[in-house]
């Protein structure tokens, strides 16, 4: 009988322990919040107050909160053991269908191999994937991931809002009249009396049932809406 091969080095594998492998947020020191740059906010997918070492990691949680095939992501959200000293990594990511990823960013997405291999090999072997993502290619990115990140705060301060009405109501609007603009929708004038229809259109865009022009200038008035294809 042929030996079965493992998807994983169990040699590498070793040199990575862990007391759970439950995505729990690991929060920081106060003098490590003032030594990194230091982001927080309460997000939708990982719907506590959350947060980020570095501005490359708060725009990637934009950047997540925009791709719907992430159900959930947990930042700072796996510590292992890596040989003498623990590791935290930037990110824990749940996708639709996928294997879970274990996410670092780093400058031009380089990480020494002495760590990169063993915790591959350690991950790998749990069926999960640990990648490292470049800061730059989160950056190239910046204005999409800004306006997210925007819509996800309006978002969580009108989180207690009843607006099936009016997602019904915005929804028959663009699907009976075509694309249009946030401004068609909200009343820059008299911003109180649309202002359900405003967050019901972010929860609408939130959850992928309409479209929004994001990736190449500020949110604002003239943002295009549009359904999906």
């Amino acid at each position: 009988m042929p030996a079965t091969i493992l998807p994983f080095n169990p040699e590498y594998a070793r040199l990575v322990k862990a007391d759970t492998l439950t995505p729990l947020q690991h929060t920081a020191t106060p003098a490590f919040k003032t030594a990194c740059d230091f982001h927080e906010q309460h997000m939708n997918k990982h719907p506590f107050l959350s947060e980020f070492h570095s501005r490359a990691e708060y725009l990637h949680a934009g950047l997540l909160e925009a791709d719907h095939s992430v159900i959930s992501y947990v930042p700072q959200g796996i510590r292992v053991r890596l040989r003498q000293r623990w590791y935290t990594a930037d990110c824990y990511v749940q996708r639709v269908d996928q294997r879970p990823q274990v996410l670092e960013l780093k400058p031009r997405g380089e990480m020494a191999d002495k760590d990169q291999v063993p915790l591959t090999h350690y991950f790998a072997q749990y069926g999960w994937v640990f990648e490292v993502i470049s800061n730059e290619s989160v950056y190239e990115r910046e204005i999409e991931a800004e306006n997210w990140l925007e819509i996800v705060r309006i978002l969580h301060q009108a989180r207690d809002l009843d607006t099936v009405d009016a997602e019904q109501r915005v929804l028959e609007r663009i699907y009976q009249q075509g694309p249009c603009t946030l401004g068609d929708l909200i009343d820059s004038g008299d911003r109180e009396r649309t202002y359900l229809d405003e967050i019901a259109l972010f929860r609408l865009l939130h959850r992928g049932y309409l479209t929004g022009t994001l990736t190449e200038r500020d949110l604002d008035y003239d943002t295009g809406i549009a359904t999906c294809a």
